[in-house]
């Protein structure tokens, strides 16, 4: 038998590099995985890249092959400490079947480190102060602990969307700080909290079980990950020529490893020969039920995220929104500067100047044609809504 081949991955980017993604698609290989100690800085350099796509990445990767992790001294002290503070490494922390080693600790002392830190992780609660930026939750289904108090009732359901805001207003609140007014504020909160209670209601319904409808049995993992970060403007110069600074942001992103969109609304798995263009109308069916017709949605108790209501919500915030599943990477985006496309006119007499139901490809960012990307796990969705 051919010894397994070993691909060797340092965090963050190459698992944000789409291109590594394409490396790892075979069943054989094993992966070692170095997070060195110069990872918050190298994280921090890269503003524009999405962490939550490296989680969704890092999933994927973990169907197919064996992962070692290799943690220099540092940096694993650090996320050990306080893991749900690093996303991603969270995330990493969470899998199951994997190898971990620390720089300079023995195999019994790192196995209780990681113990500790996950322990640590799954009794975390939601901090409205977000004392670091940055903070993840994460539901690890598999592991039996995919249900946090903060986001789930005693009876296991998610808590009611009023609960939602509840959390959201004070996060936007105490993130704004003097940026915005209390009354742009009151309008946050009820936008973002319509915003996370679809995405994250569409994840706990359909990102949890493998198609038969039984639970994931290795590696379940859903997330949400809420983060104050810097975006790129649009307007790349003011009137003086001069270079605009990034504009402060708040980041909503939710991930799971579940059967992604197309093969959880077609009841079967995507195959090569699956056309992108209906996968494309697939998508849009599972964020808006009946937005594409001739498509019979077949699961039962599904009502669609309410895809318009969310990129109005993101109009009036200014905001964008991007989702990549399966083979696709669709986007929207109402941020000042950028040109608005897909909108219903004036004239019209339902929506007039509002969003029309629909995501433009990632790639070409102006055509709603999809472009082909690696196939990857579940779902990502990435909100950012500038603080300004």
């Amino acid at each position: 038998m051919a010894e397994p081949q070993l691909l060797a991955f340092r965090l963050p980017f190459d698992l944000i590099d789409e291109s590594r993604g394409r490396d790892v698609a075979g069943d054989h290989a094993t992966a070692t995985i170095v997070v060195p100690d110069s990872y918050e800085d190298e994280m921090s350099a890269e503003i524009a890249q999405s962490e939550v796509l490296a989680i969704q990445r890092l999933l994927t990767l973990s169907r197919h092959t064996s992962i070692q992790v290799r943690w220099e001294r540092s940096i694993a002290t650090r996320v050990l400490a306080s893991p749900t503070i690093f996303p991603l490494l969270a995330v990493l922390i969470a899998l199951e079947n994997t190898d971990h080693k620390i720089e300079s600790f023995d195999n019994a002392q790192a196995a209780g480190l990681l113990d500790t830190a996950r322990r640590k992780m799954f009794k975390e609660r939601v901090k409205t102060d977000l004392f670091s930026d940055t903070q993840v939750i994460v539901c690890a289904d598999s592991r039996g602990r995919g249900t946090p108090p903060d986001l789930y009732g005693s009876d296991g359901r998610i808590i009611k969307r009023e609960d939602f805001e509840a959390i959201i207003e004070e996060l936007v609140t105490r993130q704004a700080a003097t940026d915005v007014s209390t009354s742009s504020a009151v309008h946050w909160s009820s936008a973002l909290a319509t915003i996370v209670s679809e995405l994250f209601e569409n994840s706990d319904t359909h990102g949890k079980t493998e198609l038969s409808g039984l639970p994931i049995r290795r590696n379940g993992i859903r997330g949400l990950v809420l983060k104050r970060t810097r975006v790129d403007s649009p307007k790349t110069k003011d009137k003086g020529g001069a270079a605009v600074q990034p504009i402060e942001a708040f980041e909503l992103s939710i991930f799971d490893s579940g059967p992604g969109f197309f093969a959880s609304f077609m009841r079967e798995p995507i195959q090569p020969s699956v056309d992108l263009s209906l996968e494309w109308k697939v998508m849009h069916s599972c964020l808006e039920r009946h937005y594409e017709p001739g498509l019979l949605d077949i699961r039962q108790g599904h009502r669609g995220m309410g895809l318009y209501e969310v990129l109005r919500a993101l109009q009036l915030l200014r905001g964008s929104i991007a989702v990549r599943t399966g083979r696709i990477y669709g986007y929207r985006t109402f941020m000042e500067g950028e040109f608005k496309f897909k909108m219903e006119p004036t004239t019209s007499t339902t929506r007039p100047g509002m969003p029309k139901p629909q995501l433009l490809d990632f790639e070409r960012r102006y055509v709603a044609v999809p472009s082909e990307h690696e196939l990857l796990v579940g779902s990502s969705v990435r909100v950012i809504v500038p603080l300004h």
